[in-house]
């Protein structure tokens, strides 16, 4: 299958989901100075003009060597970019793993659980190929766990010593999501 982005852009009227560009460089400027960003996305981190090229060519990536969809998620009114999303093939066949953050000014305003919304109704009801999405999520990261359970995640388990990051093994939550749960 030969991945395009959704056209016209993933809106709901407040946020909206568009392919990153290099005029969304000062977004990833702002936020690879965020502690809590640089946890949950591989931001390039101290910032440099090569790096955040690089970072923002390999989200267009995705869709050309069919992995998935790199979004900007825009503010509706105004179009300018607030946060990330996107969703990745996984295995088995049929599953994906979604991704979101938005900018600290932004955060605790709904635009995650909009955005979520937005990319995963998209993904289990389009000619994706999605039939499950699963998130993985830190056990400290409440506001992520709150978002997937507002669009409708049912948290599945525990996944011990799951995700490496740094070096470092840490326990992930695992939620589901089926076109049956959306609410």
């Amino acid at each position: 299958m030969t991945l395009e982005y959704p056209e016209p852009p993933l809106s709901d009227g407040k946020v909206a989901l568009r392919p990153w560009s290099e005029d969304d460089l000062p977004l990833v400027e702002k936020v690879s100075a965020d502690d809590y960003i640089a946890l949950i996305e591989r931001i390039p981190a101290p910032y440099s003009a090569e790096g955040g090229v690089s970072w923002i060519a390999r989200q267009q990536e995705q869709v050309v060597q069919d992995r998935g969809w790199s979004f900007a998620v825009v503010d509706a009114s105004d179009n300018r970019p607030v946060g990330g999303t996107g969703i990745t093939f996984r295995h088995p066949p049929g599953a994906a793993e979604p991704g979101i953050w938005v900018v600290a000014d932004r955060r605790r305003c709904g635009i995650a659980t909009r955005a979520t919304k937005l990319l995963c109704s998209w993904a289990l009801t389009s000619a994706t190929g999605i039939e499950r999405i699963q998130a993985t999520v830190e056990p400290w990261n409440v506001a992520s766990q709150r978002t997937l359970e507002k669009v409708g995640f049912q948290r599945e388990g525990l996944l011990r010593s799951y995700a490496s990051w740094n070096d470092e093994r840490r326990d992930v939550l695992l939620y589901s999501l089926l076109a049956s749960d959306l609410h």
